[in-house]
This record gives structure tokens, C-alpha cells and sequence, in this order.
């Protein structure tokens, strides 16, 4: 699967090979993680054929445009447009590394609808990775043993609310992991998908060699208490066109033609299935938990991934 990649992607070994094309439009914003302040860097050289917009949360599903202190309603296609019309006739970026999932996902639902209405030349999708994580030992798994320090609960991303009915027998379930089993945990609790339907992703290769084997350990006993190693599936975890490619596969196979995705691994891994939600809508249900992220989780920047999402959903 991976061996697409270089048909919509591609990967800098450092922000320093990143070049962003002319009179493009850059959304990013800023979070507890040092790789969410690439921006700045991308600032202090290019701002005089680029356009950076600062995005802030300043409540639940509301964020800010900074430039134009506007207020925005993440969950009204209506705010939504009128937060990307200043910026029509623009390729426009998305840096993810400092928007959380429920901004990434409002800004691409969104971005992809208006397209030909704003006569958007392309999106691309920006992820910084860390240079490395803070996860020295997974002795015990739960919330506040994890990088995030909270669930706030399940709850749809906005404009991806449909459902799925639960406890369907031939409705595969599956769940993106990362390092976090008390989330993967959590949602299994709470939607009880029926045994034989759930697969597990991991990701391999890691952004480190090491990372994959951190991702069992941190989900050794909800992967054991159901007993679906034998199920396990595999996705590069720096790879939006990976997943997005592993999931077309498994909807294929799935009985019902239907799927239940929960993004709780890495921030590739979760775009690609949004996008791939944005694709299917009536095929997939996002089951999405909410983390809060208060704690600093990873150190330095690594690789720099762009992705054209708009070329990928028109093509695959």
C-alpha cells in the first residue's frame, strides 16, 4: 500500500526542505507540543508570498481567526464557509500539528465542499512529527497513565455525525491505535462491538523503530481480553494515503459494506480517516473519545509530511 504514497505525498526530512508554493493560503494554530511552532519558522521566511492564518479554540467547536478576530462555528457549514471565503482562489495548507481533530476535521470537510465554489487550487495537509515521544514505560494502562490526561467522552466530530447501528454482526470495527490502551479501552467499553468484528492498526514502521512495540505494550490487555492479535492490521504511522488505502480494503471486505472507525493513534492515521469518512459518508461512523491534551508529550521535530488531500479523494 505504501508504495502510493508518492502519488500524493510527500516527506521532508526536515523544515528546512519545506518550501510552500506562491499566494498560498497556511492555517495552523498552537498547542502544548514544541513541532506546533513550525510556523514560525515557515513566518520569518516566507510571509511575503504567503498568507498565515493563526487558528485559536477559544470555546468547544468555536475557534478564532486570529487576523481578523472573527469567532467561528467549527459545526455550521455556513460559519465554516464564511471562514474560508476570504482565502477562495488559494492552494491552501493545513498544518495539523498544532489543530486538534475536531478542528482538522471542520477545516477538511469544509475545504473539500467549497472547492470549486471557492475555486480552491488544491489542499494539503501538513504534519510535523515529534522527534521523539515521551513514553518511557506503559506499565499500566488507564487515562491518566497515558498522554492524555482526560477523556471528555464520545462524541461526533463536527459534520461527521452519522451512526451506525451498534452491535451489528457484520459491521467491522476499527480502531487506529497509538500508545494509549486506556483509550482503546474506553471505547471498547462504551460501544461493545460485537467479538469477530474488531481489527486493531498499528503502526509500522513507527515514526522510531521502537514505536510499534510501545503500541502493543500499551495495549497488551485490551488486545488480550478480547483476543484479537490474530487481527491485527498494519499501516506505515506516518502514512495518511496508507491508512486511507488500508481502509478502502477493509470496506471492501466487510459484509455489510459499513464501518466503524476510532482515530485514536497517530494524527496521519486520523486524517486519513476523515478523509476517508468525507468520502463515504454514508458508509463509515468516526467514533471519536475526546482526549484532553494538557501535558507536553513529545520533544524536537522530525520529518515534515504534505499530503494533497483534495487529489487523494478525487482519486482513490
Amino acid at each position: 500500500m505504501i508504495k502510493d504514497n508518492y502519488l500524493y505525498s510527500t516527506v521532508y526530512s526536515s523544515l528546512n526542505e519545506f518550501l510552500p508554493e506562491n499566494n498560498c493560503t497556511y492555517f495552523y494554530g498552537h498547542s502544548t507540543e514544541g513541532r506546533s511552532y513550525i510556523a514560525e519558522d515557515l513566518i520569518s521566511k516566507y510571509s511575503h508570498f504567503v498568507r498565515f492564518v493563526e487558528i485559536k479554540e477559544i470555546a468547544h467547536d468555536i475557534i478564532l481567526d486570529i487576523s481578523s478576530n472573527t469567532e467561528y462555528n467549527l459545526r455550521s457549514s455556513d460559519s465554516m464557509k464564511g471562514f474560508l471565503s476570504p482565502y477562495k482562489s488559494s492552494l491552501i495548507y493545513i498544518d495539523s500539528s498544532g489543530l486538534n481533530n475536531r478542528i482538522c476535521a471542520a477545516l477538511l470537510k469544509n475545504a473539500y465542499k467549497c472547492f470549486k465554489q471557492l475555486k480552491f487550487k488544491d489542499i494539503k495537509i501538513i504534519y510535523a512529527e515529534p522527534a521523539t515521544y515521551k513514553v518511557i514505560q506503559f506499565s499500566t494502562e488507564g487515562i491518566f497513565n497515558d498522554l492524555s490526561e482526560r477523556i471528555e467522552g464520545i462524541e461526533p466530530l463536527p459534520g461527521f455525525s452519522s451512526i451506525i447501528p451498534y452491535g451489528s454482526k457484520d459491521t467491522f470495527f476499527i480502531a487506529l491505535l497509538g500508545f494509549e490502551g486506556g483509550r482503546f479501552k474506553y471505547i471498547l467499553e462504551n460501544i461493545q462491538p460485537t467479538k469477530g468484528t474488531i481489527y486493531p492498526v498499528i503502526g509500522v514502521p513507527g515514526f522510531r523503530a521502537e514505536y510499534p512495540f510501545v503500541a502493543y505494550w500499551g495495549n497488551r490487555r485490551p488486545l488480550d481480553d478480547k483476543d484479537i492479535w490474530c487481527n491485527i492490521k498494519y499501516a506505515a504511522a506516518n502514512s495518511i494515503v496508507d491508512i486511507y488505502t488500508l481502509l478502502a480494503k477493509m470496506l471492501k471486505s466487510s459484509p455489510s459494506g459499513r464501518l466503524k472507525i476510532a482515530p485514536i493513534g497517530t494524527k496521519p492515521h486520523a486524517i486519513g480517516a476523515i478523509l476517508f469518512a468525507i468520502k463515504h459518508p454514508l458508509k463509515v461512523e468516526l467514533i471519536y473519545d475526546n482526549p484532553k491534551r494538557v501535558k507536553k508529550r513529545t520533544d524536537g521535530v522530525g520529518k515534515i509530511i504534505e499530503c494533497s488531500v483534495y487529489k487523494l479523494l478525487k482519486e482513490k
